[in-house]
């Protein structure tokens, strides 16, 4: 299983270098407000991260980053930030169905967090709560994600685990194909194709109209949307000039 992760950065955010140059772990929040949205909780924080900021919220609809994990956030206290933590956030809902659409986004995003660096699931140490970081270093008082899980059922070790078994089919599984979306307008024309040609990846641009590294490990690259190449030595460019010109291109293609 893949999702998209839609960049959406705050402007003028700080760009302070971890103490290890990359980061080494992450950290699992909840937002602590239930019925929120990963919209919502960008735009809040774009007035308010002097106080505090995330990397990525994770809604039920979708994962957004917010800020580049080549630096630091200021979500879980002075060391932990600079230790090296890429840090997450669960935004919360008092719905079932919608917390297990979000949860299983959370758990494959800290699992790819942590198989992009090769770091492994390390309970305490790779892959962190805000309760573990608050006990560790005693900088903070958060004991979240913990509560929140508890509401549905879910405990920190059932994180640890559905985190690992993420990271462990991302050891093993290759990317035969991948589809390359520009913006979000062309995610449904993307699933479409997806539908149609099986087992494939979807990704989202980099803010730079950049294709994510990952993009470069499929054997076969569809980019829906957007303009051009990305370089990819095997692509097949589906585009229009808006949205609508880009799935008749999807269904032409198609057949």
């Amino acid at each position: 299983m893949n999702y998209p992760i839609q960049q959406n950065f705050i402007l003028g955010l700080p760009q302070e270098a971890y103490d290890a140059g990359h980061y080494i772990g992450v950290v699992a929040h909840s937002t602590g407000t239930n019925n929120d949205s990963a919209d919502n909780e960008r735009n809040y924080e774009s007035t308010t991260w002097q106080n505090a900021f995330v990397h990525f919220f994770v809604d039920d609809q979708k994962i957004e980053q917010v800020a580049d994990t080549n630096y630091l956030a200021y979500g879980a206290g002075h060391t932990a930030n600079h230790a090296g933590l890429a840090q997450v956030e669960l935004c919360q809902t008092t719905d079932p169905a919608k917390f297990a659409a979000a949860y299983a986004m959370y758990v494959w995003l800290l699992a790819k967090l942590l198989h992009d660096q090769k770091l492994g699931v390390v309970d305490g140490v790779t892959l962190m709560s805000h309760a573990q970081v608050s006990a560790k270093w005693k900088e903070t008082d958060h004991i979240d994600p913990v509560d929140y899980l508890a509401m549905f059922g879910k405990t920190w070790a059932n994180v640890v685990a559905d985190v690992t078994a993420n990271y462990n089919e991302m050891e093993v599984t290759q990317v035969d194909k991948a589809i390359l979306v520009f913006g979000a307008d062309d995610l449904p024309t993307a699933k479409r194709l997806q539908g149609k040609i099986g087992n494939c990846a979807i990704f989202f641009r980099n803010a730079d109209a950049t294709a994510p590294a990952d993009v470069k490990a499929a054997k076969q690259l569809f980019i829906v949307g957007g303009s051009g190449t990305v370089g990819h030595p095997n692509e097949v460019l589906l585009q229009g000039k808006d949205w609508f010109k880009t799935a008749d291109a999807v269904a032409g293609y198609l057949g």
